[in-house]
């Protein structure tokens, strides 16, 4: 194959990956790594990949979409829509990501963040490995090796879906707001934050 063959066959490659990296981070629930989207597209690269990343980016910026990618930690990436637009359309659209107990143990990891990862285990029980897991594959949750220690807190686009600032302050302050309202008094506790949970 001529060396202009093979650039055009690129090219193609490249052009067809472009519509399947976009279709997998749409359809997908949680941040897909540059591993598994280079794997989808059948790219030969990460750094293939994070190109068509960064033209999609581009894309939605200039068209003025709805929604936007963003990098996480290891190297992963998750479609989502803005924060301006989420706040003005999440209480018209019901979407159930999470169950009860995972996303009460969420909320603790929230209010007490940078929380260990066995005191959340120790107050919320042991299915708390299971839910820390997929609220870290989802995005909302990371954590953060410090010697034997696992330091669990939650994520930028956590902080955007709640609609406030990315910092612990501002984001326990948001949980106090919500758990002053009467429907979460039976989930809450009175000062500490939300309540050891069975589920």
């Amino acid at each position: 194959m001529s060396k202009k063959a093979r650039h055009e066959a690129r090219g193609s490659s490249e052009a067809l990956a472009k519509p399947i990296i976009e279709a997998a981070l749409f359809l997908s629930d949680r941040p897909l790594t540059l591993e598994r989207l280079r794997s989808i597209s059948g790219l030969r690269s990460r750094k293939s990949v994070e190109a068509v990343l960064e033209e999609l980016r581009k894309e939605y910026e200039e068209s003025g979409r709805a929604f936007t990618i963003s990098r996480f930690r290891g190297e992963s990436y998750m479609m989502h829509v803005k924060p301006e637009w989420l706040v003005l359309v999440k209480k018209h659209v019901g979407r159930t990501v999470l169950g009860v107990g995972a996303l009460r143990t969420l909320s603790f990891i929230a209010y007490h963040q940078p929380v260990d990862k066995s005191t959340v285990a120790a107050v919320r029980g042991g299915r708390a490995y299971a839910q820390i897991r997929e609220l870290v594959e989802r995005g909302l949750v990371e954590i953060e090796k410090k010697g034997r220690t696992s330091l669990l807190r939650t994520t930028k686009l956590f902080a955007e879906l709640l609609g406030v600032e990315d910092n612990p302050v501002a984001i326990r302050r948001k949980i106090q707001e919500a758990m002053q309202h009467p429907a979460h008094q039976s989930t809450t506790g009175e000062e500490g934050g939300p309540q050891r949970e069975g589920e």
